[in-house]
């Protein structure tokens, strides 16, 4: 057994070691680098200030910086950071263990990873994969989401301001209405506006120079689909023939998809589009409010025909909050009845992501009686669907959720939860028991 031999065996059985800080650099909306979308932390810098573009730092910077060297070392000795959280909750249905999966057969990768670990973790190839979140510039205000990834609730804060005087934020979200002028967040003052990085000529310069060695290219929000950043990065790559070698994943909300937008997919060595859906009819229009199902499902479908395209590929991608719990089960199906049609899913159709942030919306959060009909509906699914039959290891996916679900709830949580909602549904003049009639008893 070689060098290399030994050490694919090594992390095959490593339970820390995550390919990804070895290939794969990732920026926020507010232009911060990490190792990966899934790490909750910050990189920093020796003094404290936040490794990212807006602090003059390049993707090269962050690729060796100290904060980074330090996470690979970490993960090859045992140690998990904070920061990695998710995937410990996750085990293995984890990022960390789809990069296992994406990886450990890619002896060039294997190789990056042996070399950089000889030359005491600093890395002397460049990243190939790239994952980037241009801007926060987006068209829905998603009930769980935050201010950060999203232009929408950031104005919505600010009409909240104008309404009450004085509202106080956690992570970009609204929590209650507050007696001190502003927004709070911490007893510190806090603003709206988010740092906008994607014009910035140095980045552009930059990504210019990771194009050609680029292998996987990924694209979140925000809604990528209107952002200028990103159908200027998608052309300039197919115009200078590098498409055929790069990979693409994008995330988009499927409320604003066009034919020339799709067209571009057929050009890649790999496409997957991932469609951000995380509820069938009126329980999406409220999750993604102020979305349309009629729009969204004809959307999908549509994205859907380009499968016939062997490099195409279509993956829901559910963030899974007791908003949608109750009636995951007919999203699911809807997916199910889609895999019935040509073109057929070839790999996962859909993938499944528990909401962490707010605490509030967590699944456990949930009234005993609705966890109870939630684990029903999703033990009937897990019996009756071919999805799951087809795809090995899909079914840890639900088996997370219903692990989740039997943990105990906090009705001082749950009160929280409805406070923020009554003041949000006023504000939007709407009412969730007309969308999600499982949770109006709870709201009277």
């Amino acid at each position: 057994m070689d060098h290399i031999d030994q050490l694919r065996d090594d992390i095959i059985n490593s339970k820390t070691f995550c390919f990804y800080p070895f290939v794969q650099l990732s920026t926020n909306p507010s232009g911060h680098l990490k190792p990966c979308c899934y790490y909750s932390g910050t990189m920093k810098h020796h003094n404290g200030k936040p490794i990212g573009i807006l602090s003059g730092d390049t993707f090269a910077d962050a690729w060796n910086s100290d904060s980074l060297v330090n996470v690979r070392k970490n993960l090859h000795n045992g140690v998990i950071p904070e920061a990695c959280n998710i995937c410990v909750r996750d085990g293995d249905v984890s990022m960390r263990k789809r990069s296992i999966k994406e990886y450990s057969y890619d002896h060039k990768t294997l190789t990056q990873v042996y070399d950089t670990i000889q030359n005491n973790y600093y890395a002397m190839h460049s990243p190939s994969y790239l994952e980037l979140k241009p801007s926060n510039l987006c068209n829905l205000k998603c009930v769980m989401c935050n201010s950060y990834d999203s232009s929408q609730i950031a104005k919505e804060l600010g009409e909240l301001v104008d309404k009450f005087g004085g509202i106080t934020v956690s992570n970009g979200r609204f929590i209650e209405i507050s007696n001190v002028p502003g927004i709070k967040e911490n007893n510190n003052t806090w603003s709206t506006e988010q740092p906008e990085w994607s014009d910035n000529e140095e980045v552009w310069e930059s990504f210019k120079k990771l194009a050609p060695g680029l292998e996987v290219l990924s694209f979140a929000g925000g809604e990528p689909t209107i952002m200028p950043f990103v159908l200027k990065a998608l052309h300039y790559i197919v115009d200078n023939d590098y498409a055929k070698n790069i990979t693409v994943f994008l995330s988009s909300n499927f409320t604003n998809l066009n034919k020339n937008f799709l067209e571009l997919m057929v050009k890649f060595k790999k496409f997957e589009l991932i469609a951000s859906i995380d509820g069938f009819d009126k329980v999406n229009d409220y999750s993604r409010f102020p979305s349309k199902w009629k729009q969204v499902s004809k959307n999908y479908i549509e994205a859907k025909s380009y499968m016939k395209h062997s490099n195409v590929k279509i993956l829901t991608n559910i963030t899974v909050s007791l908003l949608n719990i109750v009636n995951l089960d007919s999203l699911l199906y809807f997916i199910e009845e889609q895999s019935k049609q040509y073109p057929y899913f070839k790999e996962w159709p859909y993938n499944i992501n528990l909401i962490m942030v707010p605490v509030d919306q967590q699944i456990s959060m949930l009234p005993p009686k609705l966890k109870d009909l939630s684990i029903q509906r999703l033990t009937t699914y897990l019996e009756t669907s071919q999805i799951i039959k087809d795809f090995p290891g899909l079914d840890g996916k639900i088996h997370l959720l219903l692990h989740e679900l039997k943990k105990p709830n906090d009705p001082e949580v749950f009160k929280i939860f409805k406070q923020r909602i009554k003041i949000l549904d006023e504000h939007r003049e709407i009412s969730i028991g007309d969308y999600i009639p499982e949770l109006k008893d709870e709201f009277k």
